[in-house]
């Protein structure tokens, strides 16, 4: 691999436009999702399971788009874009719990999320993760148990957030080549 492979390849890794209408249309889905999850979240602190079993299926979907769409994207960002999400969610496990100490519902709607964004986003999606549950913590606190507290909001805000850049991006990559 050359020089320019490679900058290719970290391109298209940033690359806004790498988020399709129908990797949007799918975030804007996992927003409602998240939204229905999130008020269930914060009444009990827990989510009814058939949600998780939704972001299972739907991560699985986005993998095999991803893997059909092989010929259209590099190899390299398949690869890079599933190791990221996989690394988070066992770093991220709550057995685990290296860095974000999830159980498994909340991990299957932040892959969910993750398993449609580009690698570069899927970076700036744990961040806004970490950042939020750091900055939430003292109101979402108040709805836990003391150790433990609601964490399916803070992915609702990051992705709400993901999915805006996502959309700014778009705009101004749009109004650039107007």
């Amino acid at each position: 691999m050359d020089a320019a492979n490679l900058i290719q390849i970290l391109t298209a890794m940033a690359s806004p436009s790498a988020v399709t209408s129908i990797q949007f249309y799918g975030l804007v889905f996992l927003l409602g999702s998240f939204t229905v999850a999130s008020l269930s979240d914060l009444k009990r602190m827990a989510a009814q399971k058939e949600f998780a079993e939704v972001w299972v299926a739907f991560c699985f979907l986005a993998f095999c788009y991803d893997f059909i769409r092989l010929g259209e994207t590099e190899p390299v960002i398949f690869a890079a874009k599933w190791a990221m999400i996989l690394l988070f969610a066992v770093l991220s496990w709550k057995y685990l719990g290296i860095i974000l100490s999830l159980s498994e519902m909340d991990l299957a709607a932040a892959c969910a999320a993750m398993s449609l964004l580009n690698p570069l986003y899927i970076a700036g999606y744990y961040v806004l993760l970490v950042l939020f549950k750091i900055i939430l913590r003292p109101i979402l606190g108040r709805f836990g148990d003391g150790i433990a507290m609601p964490f399916l909001p803070v992915v609702l805000i990051a992705t709400g957030i993901m999915l805006f850049a996502a959309r700014l991006a778009d705009i101004i990559t749009f109004l650039k080549g107007a």
